[in-house]
C-alpha cells in the first residue's frame, strides 16, 4: 500500500532568518501517483515481514521515519539545482510482502526511468529485492550490478516465501542480467552452499577481513573491476555491516563489523561512477536504537546526495 510523503516529520531547529540551511528547508512533499519529481527522491519501506520470516528480530517496519528524523537538520551544502522529495511509503498489508515488493519494484523503476535518483529507506532487507527488480526492468537488455555492503550474502532458499536473506537468490533466479558483488562477507554467518552458488554464478566478493585489512587503493581497483563490467549498478547498504558499537539498532547485531571510515570512501567512488542509478538503506530497527544507526544511515544518504551531479 502506497502512501505519499507526509510533511510533518520534516521539521526542525532553524537559525533566525534561516531559509535554505538545513534539509528540512529544502525537501519537497510529493505523491508518485500525482506526478514524480525529478532529483532525488526518498521512498520508504515499511517492513519487517521479511526479517520475521528469515527469524529475525523485528522492528524494521519503523525505519524509514526514524531516518528521515536524522535528516531534518543535516547542513546544506549542495546548489538549488539539486532537488530532494519525499515521496512517502510503501507498507506491507498484513503478510503480503510479495505484494508490496511488487508495487516497490514498480515505484522504483518509474523513477529511474524518469531520471530521478531514488533513495530508498528500509524497513528489512526485502526491500532489495524490490529495489534490484525495479532496476532490471527499468534496463532490461543492460547487465545491472547490484553492489551489497553486508556481512550476509542474502542467498537463502525460500521454500515458505520471500524474506530478507532470500533476495539475492531471487534476482539470480529471474534475471540473467543480474550481476553481484557483496562486500563485507562474514564466514562464519554464511552457509558453506551460499559460497558455492557464488562460485556455480562465477561472481566474486570482498571478505569482512579484506575489507577491515587490504589497502583502500586495493579495495577500489575491485570494485572498479567489477563497475567495469557493468552497463548500470546500484547500491544496497545493510547497516549490519557495521560493528554493533556504532550500529546497535539493526535486524541483526554484528560483534565482527565495519567502521564508518571504512566503508565511506569506497561507497562515494561508486556514488561519482555515472553508472550508479540507485540507493538503498536497509535492516533499520529504531526498536533497539539510541539514534546512533539512525544518525549513521542518514550520513550515507546525506553521501549519496553529495556525491551525486545535480538530475
Amino acid at each position: 500500500m502506497y502512501k505519499p510523503g507526509n510533511k510533518s516529520i520534516w521539521k526542525g531547529r532553524q537559525d533566525p532568518g534561516s531559509v535554505r540551511d538545513v534539509w528540512h528547508q529544502v525537501v519537497q512533499i510529493g505523491d508518485l501517483n500525482a506526478d514524480i519529481p525529478h532529483g532525488f527522491c526518498f521512498l520508504g519501506f515499511c517492513s519487517d515481514v521479511g526479517v520475521k520470516r528469515n527469524l529475525g528480530r523485528v522492528g524494521a517496519v519503523d525505519g524509514p521515519d526514524a531516518i528521515r528524523k536524522a535528516l531534518v537538520n543535516l547542513a546544506v551544502h549542495f546548489s538549488e539545482k539539486v532537488k530532494l522529495t519525499d515521496v512517502g511509503d510503501v507498507v506491507v498489508s498484513g503478510d503480503q510482502l510479495e505484494n508490496a515488493q511488487m508495487e516497490l519494484a514498480r515505484y522504483t523503476s518509474a523513477m529511474i526511468k524518469n531520471d530521478t535518483f531514488p533513495i530508498l529507506l528500509g524497513g528489512g532487507h526485502e526491500i532489495s529485492y524490490a529495489h534490484g527488480k525495479g532496476v532490471l526492468d527499468a534496463f532490461p537488455n543492460e547487465k545491472i550490478g547490484m553492489i551489497n555492503f553486508d556481512p550476509h550474502f542474502d542467498l537463502r532458499k525460500y521454500p515458505q516465501g520471500p524474506h530478507s536473506g532470500s533476495w539475492a537468490r531471487q534476482l539470480f533466479e529471474e534475471s540473467g542480467n543480474f550481476y553481484y558483488l557483496p562486500i563485507g562477507i562474514n564466514e562464519a554467518v554464511n552457509i558453506a552452499p551460499m559460497f558455492e552458488l557464488m562460485r556455480e554464478k562465477n561472481q566474486s566478493f570482498i571478505s569482512m577481513e579484506e575489507l577491515l585489512g587490504e589497502s583502500e587503493e586495493d579495495l577500489l581497483a575491485r570494485i572498479d573491476y567489477f563497475m567495469d563490467q557493468m552497463d548500470r549498478v546500484c547500491i544496497t547498504l545493510d547497516l549490519d555491516v557495521f560493528s554493533a558499537g556504532v550500529a546497535p539498532g539493526v535486524s541483526a547485531v554484528n560483534p565482527y563489523g565495519a567502521l564508518p571510515h571504512h566503508i565511506k570512501p569506497l561507497m562515494n567512488k561508486i556514488l561519482q561512477s555515472e553508472k550508479a542509478v540507485s540507493f538503498d538503506v536497509a535492516e533499520m530497527s529504531p526498536k533497539y536504537d539510541d539514534g546512533r544507526t539512525a544518525k549513521l544511515a542518514a550520513s550515507f544518504v546525506y553521501d549519496v546526495v553529495n556525491n551525486i551531479s545535480p538530475r
